[in-house]
């Protein structure tokens, strides 16, 4: 055939690059809308929330173990929600390996004591965050599948760093608090993510299904950033700390 007589011809690092690109999953798909769709519509001034309102979450203890809370209340809803959806596609995307609520019960359980459920209420934000994923769940499920592309591989692409810098600013020894970032069950992160962006093509969706899936991921990303922005701690303090934290242990003094 002639069209295998073209690729015969072409260098070997042309053909294992288009092999490589037809291979990665956020090349085509609704794994590109998402990606390009939610990175379009966020300015500049969004993300600087986002990143202002984590540095406030590292500014001390309370800080931080309130926004653990808002995210045990967030994902308690989102996890019970996708076990008890009907939605053929956010069931097929739900990896147990994912589940963050009993890490998230094991870092409450470290910042208040074992009586926390007792003790803990959500934040406005978190409440209201609650409230859109029951309305998504009951009104129009499949829309869910937004909420864990937002949460989950946010989690998975950024919870490692995130994890060692609030060790660091809080000193929070051995880990302690920050089980929430981790996931023992995906020794591969790149791997796992590549894989879930390959079974979340294969959803069958139309165009439309895939707009407001985009469109809702916009949301929940908004929706995060509320629950940042009611945190009480200083950003400057949070990174002051950081910074403090490197130079003693390149000093040794850590």
């Amino acid at each position: 055939m002639h069209a295998e007589t073209q690729v015969a011809e072409r260098p070997a690092t042309e053909v294992k690059a288009a092999e490589v690109e037809e291979e990665n999953p956020r090349k085509h798909g609704l794994a590109l809308m998402l990606d390009e769709g939610t990175r379009k519509s966020h300015s500049m001034a969004e993300n600087t929330q986002f990143v202002t309102g984590f540095f406030k979450g590292l500014g001390n203890r309370d800080s931080f173990a309130q926004l653990v809370t808002s995210l045990y209340f967030i994902y308690q809803a989102m996890e019970e929600s996708f076990q008890a959806s009907a939605d053929a596609g956010v069931r097929h995307l739900d990896f147990e390996e994912l589940r963050r609520v009993a890490a998230i019960e094991e870092d409450l359980a470290y910042f208040y004591g074992p009586g926390w459920r007792e003790q803990l209420r959500p934040s406005p934000a978190a409440e209201r965050y609650c409230e859109r994923i029951r309305q998504v769940a009951a009104e129009n499920p499949q829309l869910l599948i937004a909420h864990q592309y937002t949460r989950y591989l946010g989690d998975l692409f950024g919870g490692q760093m995130m994890g060692g810098m609030a060790e660091s600013s809080l000193g929070l020894e051995g880990g302690k608090g920050t089980s929430f970032y981790r996931f023992p069950q995906i020794p591969d992160t790149k791997a796992f993510i590549t894989e879930w962006y390959r079974e979340l093509n294969s959803l069958p969706l139309s165009s439309g299904e895939k707009e407001a899936i985009v469109e809702e991921a916009n949301l929940v990303f908004r929706l995060n950033i509320d629950i940042l922005e009611e945190l009480e701690g200083s950003p400057l303090a949070a990174a002051w700390q950081l910074v403090a934290s490197f130079f003693r242990s390149k000093l040794g003094l850590a």
